[in-house]
C-alpha cells in the first residue's frame, strides 16, 4: 500500500547549516509518528517541509498521488500548482495556533472548506459545529480568538486542519506556546484523533505523551535519523547512545 506520506534522501540547508542530511521517512495511513530530538536537530524543518513551507534543496516528497522532487531550494511554478494540491491532502497546525483574529471561531474553521475547497456553505458550518464539539468547544463558535486562552485557539486550531478533511495531520510542537496548566487539554484531543485512527505526524517535546500515543517514534540528531521504531524500542532500550541519554535526560527532569 502506498504511504500517506513519503519523504526520500530530503536535504535542506540555511547558509553553511545543513539542517536536513538525506532523510527517508513514509506514514502509513493511520500511522501516527512522533519526531523528537533536541533543538536544532531539524524536527520542525523537516515536518515543515512536506508542505513545502520550506522547501528542500534536494530530495522528494509523495502525498497519496502527488510526488515533487524539487531542487535548488525553490519551485517552479508547475511545482507550486503541485504543491498547493498537496497541501489540500494535509492538514497543519502551528506551534502560534495562526487564527485569524478578525474572524469568529466557526469562520476560522469554515474558511478554508468553503473558499479553497469550494463546498457548500451550510455542509462547512454543519461539519464545523460537529468538529468544535468534537474538541470541546461548540460553545465558543462565535467568540473571537483573543477571547479565548491557548489551550482554546489550539484546539480550534485542530479543528480548523480537520475540517479540510486531510489524510494526514502535521502538528509543529502544538503544545510549546502553552502555559502548563493547559498542555493537558490540546494533548487529550490529539490522543482521541490517534485513537480515531488519524494519520498524524506529530513533532514534540511531550516525551511521555509520544510513548503513549505513537506507533513509531523518530529520533533526529543534526539532522538525521539516528534512532526510530516502536515508542517500546525508543524509549524502553534505544541503541543510539545519543537517544539514550535524550530519553533518560527528560525522564531524570520530569521525577
Amino acid at each position: 500500500m502506498q504511504p500517506a506520506i513519503s519523504v526520500k534522501n530530503l536535504r535542506k540547508r540555511f547558509g553553511d547549516n545543513e539542517v536536513l542530511r538525506g532523510i527517508d521517512m513514509a506514514a502509513q495511513d493511520g500511522e501516527v509518528i512522533t519526531l523528537i530530538g533536541a533543538s536544532g536537530s531539524g524536527k520542525s524543518t523537516l515536518l515543515r517541509s512536506i508542505p513545502f513551507l520550506e522547501i528542500p534543496d534536494s530530495g522528494s516528497i509523495t502525498v497519496g498521488d502527488d510526488h515533487l522532487a524539487p531542487t535548488g531550494g525553490h519551485l517552479s511554478r508547475r511545482e507550486e500548482v503541485v504543491a498547493r494540491r498537496m497541501r489540500g491532502h494535509l492538514g497543519f497546525v502551528f506551534q502560534g495556533f495562526n487564527l485569524w483574529p478578525h474572524r469568529t471561531v466557526l469562520e476560522n474553521v469554515i474558511e478554508a472548506p468553503i473558499h479553497v475547497q469550494k463546498r457548500p456553505r451550510a455542509e462547512c458550518i454543519e461539519e464545523a459545529v460537529a468538529l468544535l464539539d468534537k474538541v470541546g468547544l461548540s460553545e465558543k463558535r462565535d467568540a473571537w480568538p483573543a477571547h479565548l486562552s491557548g489551550g482554546q485557539q489550539q484546539r480550534v486550531a485542530i479543528a480548523r486542519a480537520l475540517a479540510q478533511r486531510p489524510r494526514a495531520i502535521l502538528f509543529d510542537e502544538p503544545t510549546s506556546a502553552l502555559d502548563p496548566e493547559l498542555v493537558g487539554e490540546v494533548l487529550k484531543v490529539i490522543r482521541a484523533l490517534a485513537e480515531d485512527g488519524r494519520t498524524m505526524v506529530i513533532v514534540t517535546h511531550e516525551m511521555g505523551f509520544a510513548r503513549e500515543v505513537s506507533s513509531r517514534t523518530i529520533f533526529l540528531n543534526q539532522g538525521i535519523i539516528e534512532e526510530e521504531g516502536t515508542p517500546d524500542q525508543v524509549f524502553g532500550n534505544p541503541v543510539s547512545d545519543r537517544c539514550r541519554a535524550f530519553v533518560s535526560g527528560h525522564f531524570d527532569r520530569n521525577r
